[in-house]
């Protein structure tokens, strides 16, 4: 009798053991899952932001440009700032799934915003220069965190 118990026992736990095991390897592949679709969703909100910065700043260079030669630059006023809007919520997306990028991404996001202004052709295109840098400096520190 005493030998049924204990397989019946040992059958029970058994039996628990595999369903904790189960179950913890259930979690785990929802957890992976859910890293995962994080850091393509870092990834994605990397990209819009820097497909919004590239938008601003080809607008703010050629408002820029145009107002630099004398020409009317009424339309790319209007372009500029729709581009400029733009770039809010990929900032606002970027900012909540990856804190840590989001000193490179302001960066980025200023250095767009500092071709207005420029006294000079060459000062607009030092501009342009240092924005195409900041982009750059974001896209390789997102590849560095995000691990690609």
């Amino acid at each position: 009798m005493l030998a049924t118990v204990l397989a019946i026992v040992g059958t029970l736990a058994g039996a628990l053991l595999s369903g904790l095991l189960a179950s913890r390897q259930a979690r785990t592949a929802v957890t992976a899952s859910e890293s995962v679709a994080r850091r393509q969703a870092a990834v994605d909100a990397v990209a819009d932001l820097a497909a919004a910065v590239a938008a601003h700043r080809s607008a703010m260079w050629h408002r820029e440009n145009k107002r630099l030669t004398g020409e009317d630059w009424t339309e790319d006023r209007e372009r500029s700032h729709a581009t400029r809007a733009a770039i809010s919520a990929p900032a606002v997306r970027l900012a909540i799934l990856a804190p840590t990028l989001r000193p490179a991404a302001e960066a980025a996001i200023q250095a767009s915003y500092a071709l207005r202004g420029a006294g000079t052709e060459a000062e607009l295109d030092a501009a342009r220069e240092a924005s195409l840098a900041a982009d750059e400096r974001l896209i390789t520190e997102a590849g560095r965190l995000l691990g690609l």
